[in-house]
Formats: C-alpha cells, sequence, structure tokens
C-alpha cells in the first residue's frame, strides 16, 4: 500500500519531468521518498535527475549512491549511478556550466563509475543494458586510458 501510493508520485515526477517542469518533478519524488523511505527507484530517479537537470552534483550522487544501499543488486540503479559518475567526472574535466561542488575529482569518480557498471554486469541477463553498460566502459577507458577488460 505504502510502495504504490510512492509509487504514484514517482509517476507523477516522471510526467512533470516530461514536460521540464523540474522543481515539480523533484518535489513529487521527494514526496514518495517521504512515503517510502526505502524506495530505491525514487533515490535514483532524484539522482539522476539532480545530476542531469539541476547540476546538483553532490546531491545527486549522494541519492544514487543511498538508492544502491537500498538495493545493491539492481543492476539499473547501478548503471544510472555509473552514468552519472562518468557524467560528473565529464563536466570536471570540461567545466562548461556553473555546478555543485562534489568531494571527488574526475580521476576518482571514473573510478568508482567504472566499479559500478562492472557490478551492474554481474546482475543483468539483458543485453540491451548489457550493450550500454559496455558503451558507458569503453567511455570510461577512453577518458581514463585504462581498459576495461581483462587481456
Amino acid at each position: 500500500m505504502i510502495r504504490n501510493c510512492a509509487q504514484k508520485y514517482l509517476k507523477l515526477a516522471m510526467q512533470y519531468h516530461a514536460k521540464s517542469s523540474i522543481e515539480s518533478a523533484v518535489a513529487m519524488v521527494h514526496k514518495a521518498i517521504a512515503i517510502d523511505p526505502d524506495f530505491a527507484e525514487a533515490y535514483a530517479y532524484l539522482g539522476n535527475t539532480l545530476v542531469t537537470r539541476t547540476r546538483q552534483f553532490d546531491e545527486g550522487l549522494q541519492a544514487l549512491r543511498h538508492a544502491i544501499k537500498l538495493a545493491p543488486k539492481d543492476s539499473t540503479i547501478l548503471y544510472t549511478t555509473g552514468w552519472c559518475e562518468e557524467y560528473v567526472a565529464n563536466a570536471l574535466e570540461k567545466p562548461r556550466r556553473k555546478h555543485q561542488a562534489v568531494p571527488e575529482n574526475a580521476e576518482e569518480l571514473y573510478a568508482v563509475a567504472k566499479l559500478h557498471f562492472l557490478k551492474a554486469l554481474k546482475f543483468t541477463s539483458d543485453p540491451q543494458l548489457i550493450g550500454d553498460i559496455e558503451d558507458m566502459l569503453d567511455v570510461v577507458a577512453a577518458a581514463t586510458g585504462q581498459p576495461w577488460q581483462e587481456e
């Protein structure tokens, strides 16, 4: 019952997001989390939105990492977190717009993103997600000069 109510708020958040009403989307996802503080998907959505839409990098990464604590084997959440960590690392290397500071540097973020991507690979059999993860691992490898596959 609680999860169903929280899911309705998350769905509303996504609808607001689709209309580019990000402030309203964030407000709705906060309601979902208030109702169900263990709702990993809501934390992942919040983190992704804060990182990519409001450039609140630190808060967004914290929300994503909390989602992983709640659902440590969820390959989609692991992938999303890694993707956002790579996004932030790239933004730190090539700053274009103002953003919230993070305690890590780009190198540290690439390293943790790689770990999250590799862990996501362990927990999925979805060919589309596997391809997306491998693509992002290639991006991280190109940025760091370190291959992700063992020779």
